[in-house]
């Protein structure tokens, strides 16, 4: 009698059997990776910011201040009370040409300085409002170009270094 052979269900379905275990951790492996990306895209990705929303540049730093800083003044004060006053000056200008300018026309600076200090009287000068009065006073000095010059030099601010009514 012949032998027949006889197909064992565990001989020949080993091999298939794996291949498909393999597939089946592959297709998890990949489902559970997009999962996980879409999560992420769904949920964290909407605390970027959007595309509509345009990067604002930071301000630009404000310009560095330009002073021309002048010699202190003495002089008599114009209420006849005999009384002086000794002031340092510095001004504060819009820009590096307008300190060299102001350079280049110093006497006339000064002269007009002079004419506004010797004007003061003693008592007013004794008060805040008296000393701010007079800074506003200096800076309007300056509203008038220099002579031969085409515009006045812009006078944004005039600081007291020294301050003595005696």
């Amino acid at each position: 009698m012949a032998k027949a052979k006889v197909k064992t269900a565990s001989s020949d379905d080993a091999p298939n059997k794996k291949s498909k275990l393999w597939l089946i951790v592959l297709l998890s492996v990949l489902v559970t990776a997009g999962a996980a990306a879409g999560a992420y895209y769904f949920l964290l990705a909407d605390d970027a910011p959007s595309e509509e929303v345009t990067e604002q540049a930071p301000p630009p730093p404000p310009p560095t201040p330009v002073f021309v800083e002048l010699k202190p003044f003495t002089v008599n004060l114009g209420d006849n009370s005999g009384r002086m006053l000794y002031v340092g000056i510095s001004l504060r200008v819009e820009s590096a040409e307008a300190q060299t300018h102001m350079l280049e026309h110093m006497p006339e600076v000064r002269n007009r300085i002079l004419l506004v200090l010797t004007s003061q009287d003693s008592k007013e000068l004794a008060t805040l409002e008296g000393k701010r009065q007079l800074a506003d006073t200096i800076s309007q000095a300056f509203d008038q170009p220099f002579e031969g010059a085409g515009q006045p030099i812009t006078v944004s601010d005039v600081l007291f270094t020294d301050f003595i009514v005696q």
